[in-house]
């Protein structure tokens, strides 16, 4: 098997983190980005907890951790609760990155297109494993990079930065539920790519909190950057408001679409999202049976979220409760699925 090293394991979950800039609001107002700052601190531990299991057993997979800690049984449940977990996140971004495209576009592509499109190169991304996931985001962690880069500095001519003053102007009350809300998503699926890249590597672990730490800074530019081009109320208005400052640009006549720039990216980091999920529920799969391969296991959850999305993509305030529920959820969760795996291993590991 080859082995995953720390940057490749950066490339990854930079890339699946940036996404969310796609969708991110301000409903934080102007503080809002030191609510960004603080979750991507408080990551840290959280990430670290998610990779200590595959640490403890290096040459193993993640995914045949929970069948030697727990039992067959007991391991065959926590493998499933964690399936289901991870297919309501796949419905999640694919829905998120169809209503996206469907909003900016008017409405002229059809659901199921759309939700195709996503998942078919999702899967194609997907179908061969991790390894290859990672070989697939090295190239374009730097297209995302410089794509919002790009959007950054062409923002700087028309930034007013009074418009983040004053800062905590109503104190820290509310503070610690946006930063508990963020810590779910998008860090909180911090627990997919550990666990993906489980058993791939030693180094992951530096990896992966070295992508956190980037990308609360990536998402705090940008969120200080919509602030200051929109105003506190006008991008709190706006249901994208990284596309909509994108969009009111001005670079003369040679860069007129400073949106499709940052939205063409982000897309591209929804399908990479995408792609770990698939991955993370084909291998979970194969462990609970040993029938699914990884290209079968792939393609049939794509198979069966495309249908669920084409379905209930309709209906926005649907999505905006399940997405509200499943930010509640997921922080928990991922607590206590790592912790329990973790002391599991360790106690396992001493006992032998």
């Amino acid at each position: 098997m080859n082995q995953v090293n720390d940057r490749q394991a950066t490339c990854l979950l930079l890339v699946i983190l940036s996404g969310w800039a796609l969708t991110m609001t301000a409903e934080n107002g102007r503080d809002g980005w030191i609510v960004v700052l603080l979750a991507s601190l408080l990551i840290l531990p959280v990430a670290a907890l998610c990779c200590l299991p595959s640490e403890q057993l290096p040459c193993t997979r993640w995914y045949a951790l929970p069948d030697a800690v727990f039992g067959k049984g007991f391991g065959t449940a926590y493998l499933c609760a964690l399936t289901v977990l991870a297919f309501w996140s796949l419905c999640m971004t694919v829905l998120s990155g169809v209503i996206f495209l469907r909003t900016v576009s008017g409405g002229q592509w059809y659901v199921w297109l759309l939700t195709v499109a996503i998942l078919l190169c999702a899967a194609a991304a997907a179908q061969n494993g991790v390894t290859r996931l990672v070989l697939w985001t090295e190239p374009v962690v730097w297209l995302v990079i410089a794509a919002l880069a790009i959007s950054l500095l062409l923002s700087l001519r028309q930034m007013d930065w009074n418009a983040l003053f004053p800062v905590m102007e109503n104190g820290w009350q509310g503070t610690p539920m946006r930063v508990y809300l963020l810590l779910s998503i998008p860090f909180g699926e911090v627990f997919f790519a550990a666990a993906a890249l489980g058993g791939t590597g030693t180094q992951t672990r530096v990896g992966l909190l070295r992508a956190c730490i980037l990308a609360g800074v990536l998402l705090c530019l940008l969120y200080i950057r919509n602030i200051c081009l929109l105003g506190p109320d006008g991008a709190n208005a706006v249901l994208y408001p990284s596309y909509t400052a994108a969009s009111v640009l001005e670079f003369g006549k040679s860069f007129q679409r400073g949106e499709a720039l940052i939205s063409g990216s982000l897309i591209v980091c929804t399908v990479a999202r995408a792609a770990l999920l698939l991955d993370f529920l084909s291998g979970c799969s194969q462990a609970v049976t040993a029938r699914c391969t990884q290209k079968r296991g792939v393609w049939l959850f794509a198979v069966i979220a495309g249908i669920l999305c084409s379905l209930c993509a309709g209906s926005n305030d649907a999505f905006a409760n399940a997405q509200q529920l499943y930010q509640l959820l997921l922080l928990p969760f991922v607590l206590i699925a790592a912790a329990a795996l973790a002391i599991g291993v360790m106690v396992k590991k001493k006992s032998r």
